[in-house]
């Protein structure tokens, strides 16, 4: 389950890097003056301190010799600290050195201080956010241990490899049910750590490409990435301004009133042809037995709500957060939106494989899986690209639709145990 998702965006990762680079563009350049160089050697410090400014965009290699000697060896502290202002402006990393030396060896306080400012400015600069999300899909959190993020990356990857690992060992290791996770307590706590620790791992994707841009603060990019935080995405689907918001009370009735009726229409004998909630005396959930069917209800739900919370923050951070905001950025607005709805309906192609499941069902719902990530697209980007809301969105999707599968047929799903008798 976790590792083919993962190989899976892995690679989207990896392409999205090779193929979105092009989309971090450096600045306008500053118009040069014919008398730059000219104002670097007049006797006037505010003078010299101005050609600092001019030479940032000279790509000539006098006006990098002009300026390290500004830097470096001035008589005026003013414009040494000026020019390493304007040597970190011009985004070369082959200046961190000599930056370093200058925060170590300045004879002058202030000016030490600037040239460290400087270096660690343009340190931040050099990270690239492609490579800080492709790292942290080959390795969650490997992308904030790039950005020197230690704790958050040393977190994220100690958290992620916990769950999947864990959640891994208790569904293989079931006595009762080897090939099918659902019927025990151990494999459907399993399977919800492993989807937990993915979802994770989808979050530390975005969440390092994120920490990158702000590092450049946005430097080639026409929209500012969302600063909304995980706890900020994990309260979403609960927050009442954002449960007030036509996308969320309007358009998850619609999307999933359309689903279910074209489930309906295509296959009416899963309406009809089990068990529902009415006709069941007990449910043993998670090894508990719920007599009453109104416990056992709520019990299946808060499993639900436990799972798809972090699904909602987890796939709308990387497929709307990561993917399409970069699709938006090669593509425009409305080919990354269709772009990243395809790949999410493909991504979703792992639903209907393995134990029990019907691939020739994916082509019917593999079209459908990609036309809803739309409409949770299209609500990223009428809200400003932020995430909160398709976060809600897909929750309470996810949520309606397993209520309703619980309702229809309570006997049939992950958290509910049933015993059998080993031959």
């Amino acid at each position: 389950m976790g590792s083919s998702r993962a190989g899976f965006v892995a690679l989207v990762a990896l392409g999205v890097q090779i193929g979105c680079a092009a989309t971090l563009r450096p600045g306008p350049a500053q118009p040069l003056s014919p008398d730059r160089f000219q104002h670097a050697a007049d006797p006037d410090p505010a003078v010299r301190a101005l050609a600092a400014d001019e030479l940032v965009g000279d790509p000539a290699a006098q006006a990098v010799e002009v300026l390290l000697a500004l830097e470096q060896r001035d008589v005026d502290a003013t414009v040494r600290a000026h020019a390493a202002d304007a040597i970190a402006d011009r985004g070369d990393p082959a200046f961190l050195e000599t930056l370093g030396n200058s925060a170590a060896v300045d004879r002058d306080a202030a000016v030490r201080g600037s040239a460290q400012k400087a270096r660690q400015r343009l340190w931040r600069s050099t990270r690239d956010p492609h490579t800080a999300a492709a790292l942290s899909a080959l390795c969650p959190g490997c992308g904030q241990l790039y950005l020197h993020n230690t704790s958050a990356g040393v977190a994220q990857l100690a958290a992620s490899v916990a769950l999947i690992g864990g959640g891994e060992l208790l569904v293989r290791d079931d006595p009762v049910n080897v090939d099918h996770p659902a019927g025990s307590a151990p494999a459907a706590l399993g399977f919800a750590m492993a989807s937990i620790g993915q979802d994770l791992w989808f979050y530390s994707i975005f969440d390092a490409y994120r920490a990158a841009r702000v590092m450049r603060d946005d430097a080639g990019y026409r929209h500012p990435i969302t600063r909304e935080t995980l706890p900020d995405l994990a309260s979403a689907p609960f927050r009442p301004s954002v449960l007030a918001r036509p996308w969320v009370w309007a358009g998850v009735p619609l999307t999933l009133g359309t689903a279910l009726g074209l489930t309906y229409l295509l296959d009416r004998d899963s309406f009809s042809s089990r068990r529902s909630i009415f006709d069941v005396r007990s449910i043993n959930i998670l090894g508990h037995n719920f007599d009453s069917r109104a416990g056992a209800f709520a019990a299946g739900e808060a499993y639900w709500a436990v799972l798809f919370d972090p699904v909602g923050v987890g796939e709308e951070s990387l497929f709307r957060g990561y993917l399409q905001t970069e699709l938006e950025e090669k593509l425009g607005t409305y080919g990354g939106l269709a772009s990243a709805s395809a790949v999410f309906g493909a991504f979703h192609l792992f639903n209907f494989i393995g134990p029990g499941q019907d691939i020739k069902q994916a082509a019917f719902a593999v079209p459908v899986i990609a036309t809803l990530g739309a409409s949770f697209g299209l609500a990223y980007i009428q809200t400003g690209h932020r995430l909160e809301t398709s976060v809600a969105m897909h929750f309470w999707y996810d949520f309606l639709l397993s209520t309703v599968g619980f309702a229809i047929d309570p006997e049939n799903q992950p958290f509910v145990v049933q015993f059998s008798m080993p031959m």
